[in-house]
């Protein structure tokens, strides 16, 4: 009789308990969600969805080891000998079974102790299926580079994208063909039909990809963590989880970026009206991705869509992906407005703070930065974020010893946070420490493989250095991962300058031109490319192709007037042009001495000019009277005639227009 009793209460008691403790965790109360958890799990002897809400429960609670071992002591997700599970494409949270639900949040919790070989481990063999499933990821294409690439090849390459996001439609038609693929598709036959739009949930596949492409980046295997993040936007477009650790690892050079770009366009339905949960989706992916492509396209116009259709034009990922935008096309004043407005809405967005801290560096705001990082190492001392600001500060005021300390700090809390290796090596470089420096710069490489910001820097301190075949195989290595940047193409075309290789030097910098061309007036870009047009007039000076050098340096003092410089070197052309342009040329250097009196080269430049000035036979406006022979005179009159004549002259000279 008692027996009878004891099960009915027991079975309500079970369930009260599950109610509480998924109750405790939607009010973030992970202790008391523990403790209800634990009983649970004695009262109902280990069922598998017991044991995982108590691994969750220890998730939420920060307890990530004691939640990886009671999924593992109680075989939650599979026996040894067992056939594993296998994720498949659509399976959520609510039809997944449990044992793939435990194996990922295993995986999580393995990756958040550092276990990341583990966390690889479990996770393989679920995703056999779909690993068997994809196109191959390697293409013959791969070893078509040159055999002077060694270095960026083995170290420095990103990898490159798996074959079906190149070509999706070659791909296509390779797959009817394919007879595994065939079997692989007739497995795939008994898993559900992804739902629609309207009622999808998280594909927890794409998840395990995202994970599993997480822990293999750690592990420093790019091509593998390419692999399956990308993977992962495959099977779900909508896994932001996984674009995002692609942008912010700079896993991917620029062209790899705009083909993922196209094929989650295609995949999300390509932003048709009708679809307008694609569109908006698609047009932040496009805000997130390429933020490195220079191209002729202003930053309002590839955020008009999002501000003026979507919505969106307030929300703080969208201002910082605008923001960003903005800085690598030399934009610092705008940069720096967009980052102020989400650290005034969010001080702790630390997606926007170092593009916030790289503009007031670039903008001399020293008393604002040095509040900002005040802030950020009081509210959170354990972030690399909070002593990359501190060393920012001392960089840019000038202390470098003290920023090496502070950018030091910030990679050993956090070795992966590439902005802190980049300071590290400018503070090297400040102080002409070069091997320190591009040591550090190649462990920002190392971990941003698909910027080219560090091989640039490697390829600057090595021209620096006068070690010029390196500095030429690096820079080339950065123009190939982002071939837009017109910092990367100048600095290519001044290393082929100094080895005198005109040609190769005029073709690239005329590329930067190409650009320049299509820029807007006013855009700030177009003054970044001055340097550009000078050094091109520099080639064809060298070249002693004068008419286009001083054509040239016209073009670059139009865009930078108070440069004493091009002012000199625009002088020194017209003087190489001689005849009446020696009077320009005075003139130049008239104006570069004023804006900079102690240049030893425009003073002696101007002492040989006036010398030149007296010799240039100036034009009679009188052609008429050149054919009158002179009336007699006397010997008394010579003096007076000659002071007379000295007059004219001078008169002459002063009243007819320079050519």
């Amino acid at each position: 009789m008692c027996e009878e009793e004891v099960g009915p209460p027991n079975d309500r008691r079970l369930s009260r308990l599950r109610a509480m403790v998924k109750d405790a965790l939607d009010n973030e109360m992970s202790t008391t969600a523990v403790w209800f958890a634990d009983k649970l799990v004695t009262l109902s002897r280990g069922q598998p969805e017991d044991v995982l809400l108590l691994a969750r429960s220890f998730y939420a609670n920060g307890d990530f080891a004691r939640a990886a071992r009671a999924l593992e002591t109680r075989k939650t997700y599979g026996a040894p000998r067992q056939p594993v599970a296998q994720f498949r494409r659509g399976q959520t949270s609510r039809t997944a079974p449990v044992e793939l639900r435990a194996r990922l949040l295993a995986a999580r919790c393995l990756a958040a102790c550092g276990r990341h070989a583990e966390c690889a481990s479990i996770l393989e063999p679920a995703l056999a299926a779909i690993e068997a499933a994809a196109a191959p990821a390697s293409t013959p294409d791969d070893d078509e580079e040159d055999e002077d690439d060694d270095i960026i090849e083995q170290t420095l390459r990103p990898p490159r994208l798996p074959r079906e996001l190149d070509d999706a439609d070659a791909d296509a038609d390779a797959d009817k063909d394919d007879s595994s693929t065939y079997r692989d598709r007739e497995e795939e036959d008994d898993a559900p039909p992804p739902p629609p739009r309207d009622a999808r949930r998280v594909d927890i596949a794409a998840a395990a990809c995202s994970v599993a492409g997480q822990a293999f980046e750690a592990l420093e295997n790019r091509p593998r963590a390419v692999e399956w993040l990308t993977r992962a936007l495959e099977i779900d477009p909508e896994c932001a989880e996984a674009l995002a650790f692609l942008v912010e690892r700079r896993l991917l050079s620029a062209a790899d970026e705009k083909k993922l770009h196209a094929h989650l366009a295609r995949a999300l339905g390509g932003g048709m009206d009708e679809d307008e949960d694609a569109a908006w989706i698609v047009a932040l992916y496009g805000a997130r991705l390429c933020v490195h492509d220079c191209d002729s396209v202003s930053v309002d116009e590839r955020f008009d869509a999002l501000e003026r259709i979507h919505g969106l034009g307030e929300n703080n990922e969208v201002l910082c992906a605008k923001s960003e935008h903005a800085y690598y096309r030399h934009d610092c004043r705008a940069a720096h407005r967009l980052a102020k407005r989400v650290y005034a809405s969010d001080p702790f967005d630390f997606a926007c703070v170092p593009i916030y801290l790289a503009s007031m560096v670039e903008l001399g705001l020293s008393h604002e930065l040095f509040y900002c990082a005040h802030e950020l190492v009081k509210a959170y001392p354990k972030r690399a974020q909070s002593w990359f600001a501190v060393g920012c500060y001392y960089l840019l005021v000038g202390k470098n010893d003290a920023a090496q300390r502070y950018f030091h700090k910030s990679a050993k809390l956090e070795p992966r946070f590439a902005p802190a290796w980049i300071g590290f090596g400018n503070a090297f470089a400040a102080q002409d420490e070069s091997e320190q420096a591009m040591a550090a710069y190649r462990s920002a490489s190392r971990l941003f493989q698909g910027s080219h910001v560090p091989l640039m820097f490697i390829g600057m301190e090595y021209l620096r250095t006068n070690n010029l075949p390196l500095a030429k195989h690096f820079l080339k290595g950065a123009k190939r991962l982002c071939a837009s940047d017109p910092m990367v193409s100048n600095e290519l075309g001044v290393v082929e300058l100094r080895q005198s290789n005109y040609r190769d030097a005029e073709a690239t910098f005329k590329s930067v031109l190409d650009l320049f061309d299509r820029l807007p007036h006013r855009a700030p870009l177009r003054l970044a490319c001055e340097s550009s047009v000078f050094n091109l007039a520099q080639v064809y000076r060298k070249m002693r192709d004068f008419p286009k050098a001083a054509h040239y340096f016209e073009l670059a003092l139009s865009l930078h007037p108070c440069d004493a410089a091009i002012r000199a070197a625009l002088g020194a052309t017209y003087h190489a042009l001689g005849g009446e342009y020696v009077h320009r040329a005075v003139d130049c250097y008239h104006v570069a001495l004023g804006m900079r009196p102690d240049d030893t080269f425009c003073s002696e430049m101007l002492t040989r000019a006036l010398k030149d000035v007296a010799n240039v036979d100036v034009p009679n406006p009188f052609p008429s009277l050149a054919r009158v022979p002179p009336p007699p005179r006397d010997d008394d009159d010579d003096e007076d005639l000659a002071d007379a004549a000295r007059h004219s002259l001078q008169r002459l000279s002063c009243d007819y227009p320079p050519p």
